[in-house]
């Protein structure tokens, strides 16, 4: 049996996140959890209705909605082996820690109360029935550090958070420097000629697109940023200025107006959903709201 892949979307409360799985006739390999303990839970029982055998569970990077429902996973398939490369298992043992505390304030139950750490895959393959899943890392999109994951024998890209399509991209983790090196992880991606790029994070309806549009749009959303951003001199401006050229679309309250309020802490208006509590006090205690429904 050829290769073949499904791609499972998570809640807009899980930040409307994307797990894609693997498959032959048997075995299957997962790459990434999701960020709620419910998601996960949806997650781990699409995947029994596969009656696929999950040989693996590849990490992307370590932010942790694409890590902490692997606290349901390990328990529904245990014979997974659950895998990262070396350096983003050295990232999610240095990070996660905080994040399980700060998130628990806003998430309470729905997040997990501990971690479970990837083993480091070394050599950067996995294999299904024969076929290569590729692996590395060192790709930049909205935080360092990001994994490519490459199925050459379909030509099928997962981009993790390096690509978005229809969604408010998050940009607070980078700077000028490191958007430019974003840019150039995205052409560096076209330069490769995927048949299929599946974002990390889409507007549902974009999820069923078989195709690459989510480079180019991310390539726009990064420039239409790095346009507007300088010109803005209040939180609620850079909102308004994004919306002119993306309106109605998807993550504005924890896509864009989380990072309108960290661009600018003192000039943001009470529309603008506040900062969750990891973001704005460290001690631990939440000062924030939850994303929208």
């Amino acid at each position: 049996m050829p290769l073949n892949y499904k791609v499972f979307q998570h809640s807009y409360i899980g930040f409307n996140g994307t797990s894609t799985l693997f498959y032959g006739a048997q075995d299957a390999i997962l790459i990434d959890a999701c960020f709620t303990l419910s998601d996960a839970h949806r997650l781990a029982a699409g995947l029994l209705e596969t009656r696929k055998n999950i040989i693996h569970i590849y990490i992307s990077h370590f932010h942790p909605d694409h890590h902490f429902g692997l606290v349901v996973l390990q328990y529904a398939f245990p014979n997974a082996k659950i895998v990262a490369l070396p350096s983003v298992v050295k990232d999610i043992i240095y990070t996660s820690d905080e994040k399980i505390h700060l998130w628990g304030d806003m998430y309470g139950k729905d997040v997990p109360d501990r971690v479970v750490f990837p083993s480091p895959l070394w050599g950067g393959k996995l294999q299904v029935e024969g076929y290569d899943i590729e692996f590395s890392d060192d790709w930049d999109g909205d935080s360092a550090n990001n994994t490519m994951i490459w199925c050459p024998s379909l030509r099928v890209a997962c981009g993790t958070d390096i690509v978005y399509n229809d969604a408010h991209v998050w940009t607070a983790e980078s700077d000028l420097a490191r958007r430019n090196k974003w840019r150039a992880c995205l052409n560096r991606l076209k330069e490769m000629n995927p048949r299929v790029v599946i974002p990390g994070h889409c507007a549902p309806e974009k999820l069923h697109l078989e195709d690459t549009s989510g480079i180019d749009f991310t390539l726009k959303y990064l420039d239409v940023y790095d346009e507007v951003l300088p010109k803005a001199k209040t939180g609620d401006e850079l909102v308004e200025m994004v919306e002119k050229f993306f309106p109605g679309m998807k993550a504005i309250d924890f896509g864009l107006h989380w990072q309108a309020r960290l661009m600018f802490p003192n000039s943001c208006s009470d529309k603008l959903t506040k900062l969750p509590g990891i973001f704005v006090a460290p001690s631990g205690e939440y000062q924030g709201e939850a994303p929208r429904n």
